[in-house]
């Protein structure tokens, strides 16, 4: 596998419809993506045939059936001090699991894109818009904001995304987003 400098996980909101979260799987396990996470409503399942769609559409990326709760290892926000914090929790209790960051995304090839991502997207008000808590820009600033949550001890990024009609392409600029330029950058 390529030099890459955070795992990608994916969460699919509840709210998707059923052979669209087998696409957005299908997705993410060909761009390499480690996890996929399908939110899942405190007090609600998801129905057996579907985990099996979804555990074939995402192989070899693990299925994570996410309810949204507070645990040890997840940081739901970019916060730097909030990363480095919970990273050291982890050391000290010598922990072995990785530290997700989970936040919403939206970025384009310029600001324009990015911004108009945004605001189609009716989660991403005030906030729990990617300006305020997540990924937010142009590639570039992006890119800088990746590198920044390494640093700070990020090891996978789970990323909330607008679901638009080009979700493929911008789901390849995210993954441009750990491998290729980037890994070498931070050794900078």
């Amino acid at each position: 596998m390529e030099n890459q400098l955070l795992d990608l996980a994916l969460l699919i909101r509840s709210d998707t419809e059923p052979s669209r979260m087998v696409y957005l799987a299908t997705l993410a396990s060909r761009l390499g993506f480690s996890a996929v996470h399908v939110e899942v409503p405190v007090g609600e399942n998801l129905d057996p045939e579907s985990i099996v769609r979804l555990i074939e559409a995402a192989e070899p990326a693990m299925l994570v059936v996410d309810d949204g709760a507070v645990a040890l290892g997840i940081v739901r926000s970019t916060d730097l001090e909030e990363i480095s914090r919970v990273r050291a929790q982890l050391d000290a209790s010598e922990d072995s699991r990785p530290l997700i960051v989970a936040v919403p995304v939206s970025i384009g090839r310029t600001i324009n894109e990015a911004v108009a991502r945004a605001d189609r997207e009716s989660r991403f008000t005030g906030a729990a818009h990617p300006r305020e808590c997540g990924i937010f820009g142009d590639f570039e600033d992006a890119q800088l904001q990746v590198l920044e949550l390494a640093r700070a001890g990020c090891e996978v990024l789970l990323i909330d995304i607008p679901d638009e009609s080009d979700v493929a392409d911008l789901l390849a600029q995210i993954r441009a987003l750990v491998v290729g330029a980037t890994p070498a950058l931070f050794s900078d």
